[in-house]
């Protein structure tokens, strides 16, 4: 037991009219598991249900409309203000509670930050004022009178309903740009009457809000709130401008806590921040606020360890600490810290491409790491059978995909031998932690580590895999993950027709895994060719950058890095880059290279021009996968199934994935996809066997 380690860490707390047996906890986050009506369903509860299992204290659902015109721009979200949430909700609850956590239901309204474009119809956004979002661009209403009477009606259905569902209070919400932050913020108020101008009046609404909630569930119910500490725009509300809306809601006596947060979507980073904003970055403006309130304050701040958060509540900055994506990334944080197993704890990579990245791609929450994130029902460790019979399987490759793959073979009761040519494990992992903050990503490898050791997985290094040298270890079953190597042809599907670049094959044309190998050998003035548009090739660009190169990227994307934008790290890398003078050529691909001159053509008009002058070219196009030995153990061996890259390259979350399911066995492809909606019906509360 290791509480003696972190004594405020795992010492209780009282809020409101209820103790929670940790200061460790789960802020409100969006998860889109919710089927197009909006009600909780099994995959709500299951996911709530591992993490309380895992010993968390206090968890807070995220995001429950309070109005039909707080539309989003996915699926998924849940409606507070439908009375069929009751009964839902109380299966949601009645598990939590079961398992000694307590929960939170965050209620919120949209406001200009929604989209019109409902599943089904269109509606209209409301707002303070006439303005437009920053996301999509499109113009919202200022609401009425007459709208402000259904917003609050709104507001204390939703609550009235949590209430008799058997949440343990609600948050309402006051951050992250939403409607009631729109009415407080000078940013988005642009009102002339009693409601805009002013602080007195900026505040008067949300505290009309707070005022019918607490009114409608009464003072033995807890009611907090969601407050940003800073805007983090140039002229936005800063942190003294939020401890004052912090103590004037504070001074109504109509709240329990508070839940500090920061940003607005015109700096969506500092929302959901990557790992590129370092671990603790809002320790001290919440600190401030402690200080300056007397109610209980929750942290946020991409704190990912016990340590980190044991410091924080020692020295008073905060009553609680949300680890939320570090509980994403592992239910049983709270537990294994507890028990002493903080070394069996899967890290979070702060990475955002399960959690955030996917929500903005119109799907649901998961996690890189851990696939079974939002597949409880289905993949939660309750669901993990024994081997009927222990067999020896042999993989053959020590990347993410292989790794995995060995972890779940062995914990089932098999026997594992995992080949890897090189001298160390981790694959392309061993690349993405060389650039520019990566290093989170070597939590894959190492996590990994420790658990295929503590499973008895056989790790053979430096062995070249052959038919004759897996033959000869007498597997009942094969796993290839031999991964992916860049091709140098500079062959991109904009340009199908020229399978390889006249002029490619020169010596100063570089892949990126060259560049990452021998950085010494790339002159000063350098072209990135970008296929991509992904953090593999903003990641090459910036280490090139960094290191004193003068770079030029040439890409076929009509934006720099596009895709970083769903993981909310293109802000800081277009930052960076952009500080240091880089330059770059939209739409536009290569017609040849020639010595220090590159032909382009854009791809929209075929007009023509040369880039010149570049001592190194960098090609960030394609990988192959590395097939041959599969297909060569296929012909050879009964059982032999292939993961990750080597089936096509893709991202290092497809390949855990795919690894993941191999440690079960599973690879019939008629049984092994989720169908969209499978996990969605609601059945009622979980039965004791589906809690584990």
């Amino acid at each position: 037991m290791t509480v003696e380690r972190y004594p405020n860490l795992f010492q209780p707390l009282q809020i409101g009219n209820i103790t929670v047996r940790n200061r460790i906890m789960q802020s409100a986050h969006a998860m889109s598991f919710n089927s197009p009506d909006g009600l909780t369903n099994d995959r709500d509860i299951h996911y709530h249900a591992a993490r309380a299992r895992g010993g968390i204290g206090l968890m807070i659902t995220g995001n429950r409309l309070i109005h039909p015109t707080s539309n989003t721009f996915c699926r998924g979200y849940s409606y507070g203000y439908r009375e069929e949430m009751v009964e839902r909700d109380r299966a949601l609850t009645d598990t939590v509670h079961r398992l000694g956590s307590h929960i939170f239901a965050q209620l919120n309204h949209f406001g200009v930050m929604g989209e019109t474009h409902a599943m089904d119809d269109y509606r209209v956004l409301w707002s303070s004022s006439n303005i437009k979002s920053p996301v999509f661009g499109e113009m919202a209403k200022a609401m009425e009178r007459s709208d402000m009477d259904e917003i609050v009606e709104g507001w204390v259905r939703s609550a009235e309903y949590s209430k008799l569902a058997g949440f343990d209070g609600v948050e309402v919400h006051l951050a992250h740009s939403y409607l009631l932050h729109q009415f407080i913020s000078p940013l988005f108020n642009k009102r002339d009457d009693e409601y805009g101008g002013s602080f007195e009046n900026r505040m008067r609404f949300p505290l009309e809000v707070i005022r019918a909630v607490r009114e409608r569930v009464g003072r033995d119910f807890i009611v907090g709130i969601r407050l940003s500490m800073d805007e983090m725009v140039p002229g936005g509300m800063e942190v003294n401008d939020w401890i004052e809306v912090a103590r004037t809601v504070e001074a109504t006596g109509d709240i329990d806590y508070i839940m500090a947060t920061a940003g607005v979507y015109q700096s969506a980073t500092y929302i959901m921040p990557p790992y590129d904003v370092p671990n603790g970055w809002l320790v001290n403006p919440v600190a401030r606020l402690k200080r300056a309130v007397n109610i209980p304050v929750f942290c946020v701040s991409g704190i990912g360890s016990a340590g980190e958060a044991e410091a924080i509540l020692a020295r008073g900055d905060a009553d609680m600490v949300a680890m939320t994506r570090a509980q994403i990334a592992d239910p049983e944080f709270a537990n294994k810290t507890r028990e002493g197993r903080e070394d069996e704890i899967y890290h979070c990579l702060r990475c955002n491409q399960g959690c955030v990245g996917r929500l903005f791609q119109g799907t649901s929450m998961t996690c890189q790491i851990n696939p079974a994130t939002g597949r409880e029902e289905v993949f939660g460790p309750q669901t993990l059978k024994p081997a009927t019979a222990q067999k020896h399987w042999v993989v053959v490759g020590g990347g993410p995909a292989g790794m995995k793959a060995a972890e779940g073979l062995a914990k089932r009761g098999h026997r594992v031998t995992l080949l890897e040519k090189s001298g160390e494990l981790g694959g392309q992992v061993n690349y993405v932690v060389r650039m520019p903050r990566r290093d989170s990503f070597a939590w894959i490898t190492e996590d990994l580590k420790v658990h295929m050791t503590k499973a008895d997985v056989s790790v053979r290094l430096n062995h070249t895999a052959t038919v004759e040298s897996v033959q000869a270890l007498a597997p009942d079953g094969v796993i290839v993950a031999t991964g992916s190597l860049p091709d140098r042809s500079g062959y991109s599907d904009i340009n199908p027709l020229v399978e390889r670049v006249p002029g490619i094959d020169a010596d100063h044309v570089f892949t990126a895994l060259d560049v990452l190998d021998h950085p010494e050998r790339l002159g000063k003035r350098v072209l990135v060719i970008d296929d991509e548009g992904t953090r593999y090739s903003a990641g090459i660009t910036e280490l090139l950058v960094d290191n004193g190169h003068q770079v030029h990227v040439l890409t076929r994307w009509n934006a720099l890095f596009h895709k970083l934008g769903v993981t909310l790290d293109q802000p800081v890398i277009y930052a960076n880059l952009f500080a240091q003078g880089l330059t770059y050529t939209l739409n536009a691909w290569v017609n040849q290279i020639r010595g220090a001159d590159v032909d382009i053509f854009n791809l929209y008009t075929g007009d023509e021009e040369t880039l010149a002058g570049f001592d190194s070219i960098v090609l960030c196009i394609r990988h192959l996968p590395q097939q041959q030995l599969y297909f060569d153990l296929k012909a050879a061996l009964p059982n032999v199934h292939r993961v990750g890259d080597c089936v096509t390259p893709r991202r290092t979350d497809h390949a855990i994935f795919e690894g993941f399911l191999a440690g079960r066995e599973i690879f019939d492809n008629w049984q092994r996809y989720i169908e969209p909606g499978s996990i969605e019906r609601f059945s009622g509360p979980l039965a004791d066997d589906a809690l584990g």
